[in-house]
């Protein structure tokens, strides 16, 4: 068992569920869901070519995850030189927050590739190479917004103080980046106003700021190994020369502040949108941070930041945190076939797992599901509001087993499966 071959989770299941659908039909559903339709359509066409496997979904992003340090390494090698682009694109590849979701059937590493390659052909000024690049990440995830935005900034800097028509011409990639973006603007209006109107996630704080950057730096947990990997960089960043080549450094900051600061004040004011994953756009920038603007010493640290985190995820790859839903399911197939089935709606219920694993069991939801838990997708049916009328049925969910009531029901057993459970009940 790796990060390759795990079940899926709800999430991933969810966007394997929608991509094997028509393509029109992909953007018709994703356009009333939360993001735009990019990933769904490459998902669609790679799931043509090689299969629906949990190995065939998830390489897809594992290639996009390739490509990012790829693009990293010629960032580096344009701002400064190869050795430069090389660390960089190690520490790329050993980012254990963006080594995650390189393993996740959903737009993470897709958002991280194109981000990238949007400031790589912003840097070089290869305009429809900007253009392109810009567009294809507006069309993955609407928090390339705030890359944009920096970028906007930053040329408004180049530009100031000259002439009108300069300044225009400077701009027209925008305007015409715009243009692309035009068809998708009602449905941004339509997935704004969703999110609007309330969302799963709290009002971020200072402290989470700083978990967050932590995070991005060397990933959650305590071991040794994280701990001295992170105090190598803090140790390496200290000591950086900072007052050295400060324009190219004071890019790099950008980069990576801007989408974190305007997130986390337009959360402040309005209905939070701080979410790491949806920020992973920032997280190229602090290698090339980390690997530029070196000492003589640098070197060997940074060497020992990409073996620890190296240690640390080939321990995440080989030992997969997603909960063994294809266990469940053929368990299931096996044991109770004849049994009508349910998924209990918990912190989170189970049915696109169920979908994809080739269980009919539809949540039991007496009231009306928040949109955020891929209402977009489900047909009639995959909610139910009344229990069936069989003496016996079976649950399926990821609460504890002493938190599972079904009225009218009484438990009879349950089996386990790591954080899953699977619960035979009775008529009282």
């Amino acid at each position: 068992m790796n990060q390759f071959t795990a079940s899926l989770w709800g999430d991933e299941a969810w966007a394997a569920t929608l991509a094997i659908k028509p393509i029109f039909e992909i953007i018709k559903i994703v356009a009333k869901d939360t993001s735009p339709p990019l990933y769904y359509l490459l998902l669609h066409t790679w799931m043509k070519i090689f299969g629906t496997s949990e190995i065939a979904i998830r390489s897809l992003s594992f290639l996009f995850f390739i490509g990012t340090a790829i693009v990293v390494y010629f960032i580096g090698k344009h701002l400064w030189d190869k050795k430069t682009g090389i660390l960089a694109s190690l520490l790329t590849l050993a980012n254990p927050f963006l080594f995650a979701y390189a393993f996740e059937g959903r737009m993470y590493s897709l958002l991280a590739l194109t981000s990238t390659l949007s400031i790589f052909f912003f840097l070089k000024g290869y305009r429809w190479g900007f253009i392109l690049a810009t567009t294809a990440a507006l069309y993955t995830h609407h928090f390339s917004l705030f890359m944009v935005i920096f970028e906007a900034i930053w040329r408004l800097r180049e530009s100031w103080g000259k002439n009108l028509k300069q300044f225009v011409k400077n701009f027209s990639d925008f305007l015409i980046i715009g243009a692309f973006y035009l068809p998708w603007i009602y449905p941004l209006y339509y997935q704004t106003s969703l999110v609007g109107s309330g969302f799963w996630l709290g009002k971020p704080t200072l402290n989470i700021l700083k978990e967050t950057i932590q995070k991005f730096l060397v990933g959650s947990g305590k071991e040794i190994l994280r701990q001295v990997a992170y105090w190598s960089i803090i140790a390496i960043l200290v000591l950086r020369k900072w007052s050295k080549e400060g324009r190219k450094t004071i890019f790099l900051g950008g980069w990576f502040f801007t989408p974190l600061i305007l997130t986390y004040i337009a959360s402040q004011f309005f209905q939070s949108i701080f979410f790491d994953r949806y920020l992973l756009i920032a997280i190229p920038a602090l290698p090339l941070l980390i690997a530029s603007g070196k000492r003589k010493f640098s070197f060997i640290i940074t060497l020992v930041v990409i073996f620890c985190l190296g240690i640390l995820n080939w321990g995440y790859f080989s030992h997969p945190p997603k909960p063994p839903f294809r266990e469940l399911a053929n368990f299931v197939k096996s044991q109770a076939k004849d049994l009508p089935l349910i998924n209990h709606n918990a912190a989170a219920h189970h049915l696109w797992e169920s979908k994809y694993y080739g269980l009919r069991a539809p949540i039991y939801a007496p009231q009306s599901l928040p949109f955020y838990t891929g209402t977009a997708l489900m047909q009639p049916g995959d909610t139910i509001r009344e229990l069936p009328k069989e003496k016996k049925i079976g649950i399926i969910t990821s609460a504890p087993v002493e938190e599972v009531k079904i009225p009218g029901y009484h438990q009879i057993k349950s089996q386990s499966f790591d954080k899953l459970l699977f619960i035979w009940m009775e008529k009282d």
